[in-house]
């Protein structure tokens, strides 16, 4: 079954987009996120052992890929773009573009890679900013659910309890996504691989991914904690009704059997 976060098939870009300064036979491929948003790959394929053709070619590349990236926020300690040699061949990583300068038979390869990567940092940076924003209301909704759980035997509705929701939702996907994150080390290694662990250490993705998990599981048991607190309020506040009223029953009785006695008493 598809996961709803893959993206769609590779779309070709019509040759007219390719930027200045690439040889011909080089390609752009568009990958669908989503939400109307999209990751652009240049792939740009070189003759064996043009290394310097490739480096030369590489500061196209990763010009290009900066220039549009404008409109991404990069998470904190993570580079606005990365640029990795790897054996004679050169990618080029952005948050909206990438790029693959390589010989051909390894070009598919290293795309099929950085694609990879590009959508596990993609999810993890919009977990980054649904947790930052969700650590923006912990202290309010803590505080509302406090209240409310004093005050009423009603839990909390509407956003408080979107909140503990989205707490919970960041918390799943952090862990669907920490297999990619914290992938071992691949022996032997393959040219696929070492570019996988060099992205993800260049862009710090599994500190950035712990980083989350910290955040989205004090968020969850700070829900859990105050949602906690508020039903023992609640089962208080019925016990201490129970109280009064087995007093109130209790006072009855022994009023009822005063009035007995006095009447008992009258009648002699």
């Amino acid at each position: 079954m598809m996961d709803r976060n893959d993206p769609q098939p590779l779309t070709a870009v019509p040759d007219p987009e390719i930027p200045a300064g690439f040889p011909s036979g080089s390609a752009i491929r568009r990958i669908d996120w989503g939400a109307q948003r999209a990751f652009d790959l240049l792939l740009v394929p070189v003759s064996e052992g043009q290394e310097a053709e490739g480096s030369s070619l590489s500061v196209l590349a990763r010009e290009w890929a900066t220039t549009g990236s404008g409109g991404s926020q990069v998470a904190a300690g993570c580079p606005g773009s990365v640029l990795i040699p790897l054996y004679g061949n050169h990618v080029v990583w952005s948050p909206e573009r990438g790029a693959v300068i390589a010989e051909a038979g390894r070009l598919d390869t290293l795309a099929a890679a950085l694609t990879e990567f590009a959508q596990c940092e993609r999810r993890l940076r919009d977990l980054e900013q649904r947790g930052d924003s969700l650590n923006n209301r912990v202290e309010t909704d803590a505080a509302s659910i406090l209240v409310a759980g004093e005050a009423t035997d009603q839990p909390p509705r509407g956003g408080v309890q979107g909140s503990q929701l989205e707490s919970i939702s960041i918390r799943a996907e952090l862990s669907k996504i920490a297999p990619l994150v914290h992938a071992p080390v691949l022996h032997p290694p393959t040219a696929a691989s070492q570019l996988a662990e060099r992205l993800r250490d260049r862009t710090r993705l599994a500190e950035r991914h712990d980083l989350a998990t910290n955040r989205a599981d004090f968020a969850v048991q700070v829900y859990e904690a105050c949602g906690q607190r508020a039903f023992d309020a609640k089962i208080a506040r019925r016990q201490s009704g129970l109280e009064w009223a087995i007093l109130v029953i209790l006072l009855g009785q022994m009023a009822l059997m005063l009035v007995e006695i006095l009447s008992s008493r009258t009648g002699q």
